[in-house]
C-alpha cells in the first residue's frame, strides 16, 4: 500500500514539476539569483561594447552563458526526478543491510 501511495506521489511530482520547469528548460539561465534568458544575458553582457571587442566579448559570453544553461537544466532535472532516486537509494540500502539467510547444503 505503502509503495502504491508514494508512486503515486512519485508521479504527481514529476508531472509538476516537468510542467513547472519545462517552458523554461531551453534556455533559462540564473545570474545572480535571478533568472534570465541566454540571450538577455548576452546583451547585458555585450551591449555596450563596440569595434572589435564585440566578437570577443559575444564569443566569451555565449561560453558562459553555456555553461550557466547546462547547470540549470542539470539542476532542474535532478529537481524532477529526485524523489526516484531517493526511493531507489533507500530500498536498495535495506536490501544490502538486510540479512541473508541461505540454507546450507551438506557437501
Amino acid at each position: 500500500m505503502r509503495s502504491r501511495l508514494f508512486l503515486a506521489f512519485v508521479i504527481l511530482w514529476m508531472v509538476a514539476m516537468t510542467w513547472r520547469l519545462y517552458p523554461q528548460f531551453k534556455d533559462a539561465i540564473r545570474v545572480d539569483g535571478r533568472l534570465t534568458t541566454v540571450s538577455a544575458f548576452i546583451d547585458d553582457a555585450c551591449g555596450q561594447r563596440v569595434g572589435p571587442a564585440v566578437a570577443t566579448c559575444l564569443a566569451e559570453a555565449g561560453e558562459q552563458a553555456r555553461l550557466l544553461l547546462r547547470s540549470e537544466q542539470g539542476k532542474s532535472i535532478l529537481v524532477i526526478i529526485a524523489p526516484v532516486a531517493l526511493y531507489s537509494f533507500a530500498v536498495g540500502a535495506v536490501h544490502l543491510l538486510q540479512p541473508r539467510s541461505r540454507s546450507r547444503h551438506p557437501g
